[in-house]
């Protein structure tokens, strides 16, 4: 159950639609700016965390724009199953997803919960695979599996190299007849769901945006969250799923996708061989769903714990069946989708009444709804910000769009499905969504097919229709009055109670079954992979150059600068003002406004990113040379111009109050306080409330000119270069930045941790819990064993669900997610061990024994056959990091960095092949101690200790 951690501060767009139980929520933030990087990264843990935009001329999208691609080919078997194929060959990996066309909304009374509960346990045994079989043999085949939960669907995947793809089938088929459902295994999983519902409603954006579907549908199924109300399933038992489960999931209800390394034909084949003997139901029908469209504006508020208020309206629209989406995701853009949006500029740069704006939309398959999202700055300025948004919806209207904001929604909109092509998983996933809402399997690469004139006229119908004043709903979420919050901690506490007592009936005593099918799989080895290579020059003004001609991939170019100064060069005493400077270099050039800045960017469909350490563009193939002489401009003329300064200011500030709201975000730095004290490592890059009001255009400027400098830094170029003399390109584009050396900066030693806990009290009904301790430097000795150990102890590479800490989860039901690793933030300088759950405060000191239990005795229980399975998952782990151009190119920066050679990756699997058992147990219970390991707990405490400055 590995969950993706995310800014508090965050506007849902597949997650609130979506229960993804392995991987929680995504979210897109509202800040439109640059983010906060974390300082350390391993090889296995590359990723291009850059957003990505679109290209397109006349018609918004072709397919014979994005490269030369096969259509998706489908075949309907004889039992009414569909089965989907997309080929694409960039690196040896295959996702194959299950979708069955039934979701939360299919459920009856009595049944609120059940279709995520399913989804829970359905990897959980049939009459042939144990509870155990299905997580064994996907960390056996160095593979990972996930499944998610909609309003509307519900699906499946699993993601293996290619040469262990097929093995997914017969555990699919499998699975869609003979799931037993044990009451004893449902147990311990419910107790799981209880804090996976107590997650959610510790995420008070999610808690909005399900209280406002509750009003705006009440008598549409949209009004029941997904997984439902903990009273519904208290009394759940496995024959309640079984009804359920057989009465959806038949042949002809189901969608199978399979995207990657294959050949189409042999899956056909494959899937006929495996699933073609399933009956169908012919008389399996979907039922209609009402809404009782009314002229009717409704709101919600929240109080919570907070510091930061949050406000949104939402207008409902047509659902993708509608085929609309293309008119949604144009509108997006045009309002408040990046920094030369019409809301943005309005509301954030020029009234600078909000810190930050952002729109973005569910796509549900019968009713979408529409979000404007910002931050005031002050919750009275709500109403002056509304009607400024009236206006501008009004302006458009009356007005029309220009071609210069059409042309910039058009190109973002279209380079977003070069960020899909990039992902075998994020292609399964697009395909399977818009096939089952729409029928059309080629859909996600037609469906922005519309003339200039169509989409102009489709954007007046859709703001003039659905964007009326008379029928905007309203959400905020304001900070907890201090009048409520004793009655707010007696309700939670009363919740707790009713969970104890409810669950504690819910008993397992027997262990999780051991394997049985699972000792029957094959491991096979490897598919042979090129992994590519580098070349290098250097500019004559000594900047470093890394690039590669990504031949397979699609017509992008994707830049990466990494400097000398990394995070934690940040000032020790104005912290944050690294960040400051990093938010700052977009605000504003010599040669162009802030506003103009971001029009020349997005007009083109490309994207910036700029972070403490690195700054990225990517951009299409063609814009190569614009995106240098705009990037030149950024690092060489950025102004700071003071009116900028404060707007940046206060953006910072409600970061810094946002960061302090989010226990899972401000955890890891509270740790690292604790296990660097006195270390550069130490440093909260975001900075604080009191330094951040003190920074000064000079402190930027000086910080600007010392270390946003080509001393010392490198450029890694990927992307389609083929037409290029780079060099000459590079030369002519940046070899005319100039700048001063960098200084090393002195590391001081570290001490090891003692047995010792921190508390930090705030109210959320959920405790975080961890545990962290003093690790190794990338380089060290010990490193690779402590590497092949945290794919058998925690999620490892691949995600896996088979480790030592989710076996604890699967008997217990302590919590919902887990994480667990020895090589956190793993850097030049060591990394952290690091444990990391959310329990009930009812469940705390059960957890903590647990835990502390699992780490005492974890390393003498790892067999021979998890070693090897460990050994496998690392090397058949390395080809992600080859997906996309972003993470091609943070690659060959991470082989620079530490001066690893070209053929590093080519090389690893025999490098790991030379430790042994023995030696990695060794190595770890040198730093697996709980002795040495710091206890962290932030929650509802009796004591508890606060932070300065924030």
């Amino acid at each position: 159950m590995k969950k993706v951690e995310i800014s508090v501060l965050n506007l849902i767009v597949l997650g609130l639609s979506l229960i993804q139980c392995a991987y929680g929520a995504q979210k897109l933030s509202t800040r439109n700016r640059a983010s906060i990087s974390t300082i350390g990264s391993c090889e296995e843990d590359l990723e291009d965390k850059e957003n990505i935009s679109k290209h397109g001329k006349d018609k918004i999208m072709s397919t014979q724009t994005v490269k030369k691609m096969t259509p998706v080919k489908k075949k309907v078997l004889k039992n009414g199953m569909t089965v989907l194929v997309y080929e694409t060959h960039t690196i040896p990996k295959v996702s194959l997803q299950l979708w069955y066309n039934v979701g939360s909304k299919d459920e009856k009374s009595g049944e609120r919960g059940i279709a995520h509960l399913i989804e829970h346990m359905i990897f959980k045994g049939t009459e042939k695979l144990s509870e155990s079989d299905i997580n064994i043999v996907s960390h056996a085949l160095s593979g990972s599996i996930n499944a998610f939960t909609s309003f509307d669907y519900t699906g499946y995947l699993f993601n293996f190299p290619t040469q262990n793809w097929q093995e997914a089938l017969p555990i699919m088929a499998d699975c869609m007849v003979n799931c037993v459902f044990k009451d004893e295994h449902l147990n311990s999983e419910m107790k799981a769901v209880i804090q996976e519902l107590k997650m959610y409603r510790d995420d008070y954006n999610s808690t909005l945006i399900y209280e406002l579907l509750s009003v705006i549908f009440p008598d549409h199924p949209y009004h029941f969250p997904i997984i439902g109300f903990k009273q519904d399933l208290w009394s759940v038992h496995g024959n309640d799923l079984k009804a359920f489960y057989k009465k959806h999931y038949v042949p002809n209800n189901a969608t199978l996708i399979v995207v990657g390394d294959v050949k189409a034909d042999e899956v056909f084949q494959l899937a006929e061989q495996q699933f073609g003997s399933i009956a169908s139901n012919p008389d399996y029908k979907k039922e209609q769903h009402y809404y009782n469209q009314d002229i009717v504006a409704k709101s919600v508020t929240l109080y919570r714990d907070i510091q930061q208020p949050l406000h949104t309206m939402v207008y409902v629209t047509p659902g993708i069946s509608n085929r609309k989406e293309h008119v949604l995701e144009i509108a997006s853009w045009i309002l408040g989708q990046g920094k030369s949006s019409r809301l943005y500029k309005k509301i954030v740069d020029q009234e600078q009444l909000a810190t930050s704006l952002a729109t973005s939309f569910w796509d549900l398959f019968e009713h979408s709804l529409f979000f404007i999202m910002f931050e005031p700055k002050d919750v009275a300025s709500i109403p002056i910000i509304e009607a400024l948004i009236k206006a501008e919806i009004d302006s458009i209207l009356m007005d029309g769009l220009t071609e210069q904001e059409l042309t910039r929604a058009v190109k973002k909109a279209q380079m977003k499905l070069y960020s899909t092509l990039e992902s075998t998983e994020q292609e399964a996933y697009d395909i399977g969504k818009y096939y089952l809402a729409t029928g059309d399997e080629n859909y996600i690469f037609n469906y922005l097919n519309a003339s200039a004139d169509q989409l102009k006229k489709d954007i007046h119908e859709l703001l003039s229709t659905y964007f009326r004043p008379s029928i905007t709903h309203r959400g905020t979420v304001l900070p907890l009055p201090d009048s409520e919050k004793v009655e707010w901690e007696k309700l939670q506490k009363l919740s707790d109670l009713e969970d104890a007592q409810i669950l504690s009936a819910r008993k397992r005593d027997s262990a999780v079954e051991g394997p049985s099918y699972a000792n029957t799989i094959k491991i096979k080895e490897p598919a042979t992979f090129a992994f590519p290579k580098y070349e290098s020059f250097s500019l004559s003004n000594g900047l470093k150059i890394l690039y590669y001609n990504n031949e397979v991939g699609v017509p992008k170019i994707n830049v990466v600068i990494e400097f000398k100064a990394r995070p934690y060069y940040d000032s020790s005493e104005k912290p944050g003002l690294y960040n400051f400077l990093m938010s700052m270099l977009s605000e504003g050039t010599k040669n162009y406004t802030a506003v103009e800045l971001a029009q020349e960017i997005e007009s083109r469909g490309m994207s910036f990113n700029a972070t403490p350490g690195s700054v990225s563009m990517s951009m299409l193939a063609s814009d190569l040379p614009k995106g240098l002489e705009l990037l030149k401009e950024i690092l060489t003329n950025a102004t700071f111009n003071e009116d900028e300064i404060e707007k940046v200011r206060a953006q910072i500030s409600a970061d810094i109050k946002n960061f302090w709201d989010e226990p899972s975000s401000f955890a890891g730095q509270l740790i690292r306080e604790q296990i660097y004290k006195g270390h550069p490592y130490s440093k909260n890059v975001l900075g604080t409330q009191k330094s951040i009001k003190e920074i000064t255009q000079k402190d930027l400027i000086d910080f600007y000119h010392k270390y946003i400098t080509p001393q010392g830094a490198k450029i890694a170029v990927v992307g389609d270069l083929k037409g290029y003399d780079l060099k000459n390109v590079l030369e002519t584009g940046i070899a005319s930045w100039q700048g001063t050396k960098v200084e090393d900066i002195p590391f001081p030693a570290l001490s090891d941790i003692t047995d010792t806990v921190v508390d930090y009290q705030i109210n959320r009904d959920q405790v975080v819990l961890a545990y962290a301790g003093l690790s190794v430097d990338r380089k060290n000795q010990d490193y690779d064993k402590l590497l092949l150990f945290d794919q058998v102890f925690g999620h490892g590479a691949l995600g896996s669900l088979h480790s030592k800490l989710f076996q604890l989860r699967e008997q217990s039901g302590l919590f919902y997610t887990i994480n667990g690793t020895l090589i956190s933030n793993t850097d030049e300088q060591p990394g952290m061990v690091l444990v990391k759950t959310i329990v009930s405060l009812d469940r705390l000191k059960e957890a903590e024994e647990a835990i502390k239990k699992t780490i005492s005795n974890v390393v003498d229980t790892v067999t021979p056959a998890e070693f090897a399975e460990a050994r496998h998952a690392v090397a058949n782990s390395l080809m992600n990091n080859f997906e996309s151009n972003g993470s091609i190119a943070r690659s060959f920066l991470f082989l620079d960095r530490y001066n690893f050679p070209k053929d590093f990756f080519d090389k690893r699997a025999e490098q790991l092949k030379a430790v042994d058992l023995e030696s990695m147990k060794a190595a770890v219970r040198k730093y697996l101690r709980t002795d040495k390991l710091l206890t962290l707990r932030i929650g509802r405490l009796e004591k508890g200790v606060k932070v300065s400055g924030q």
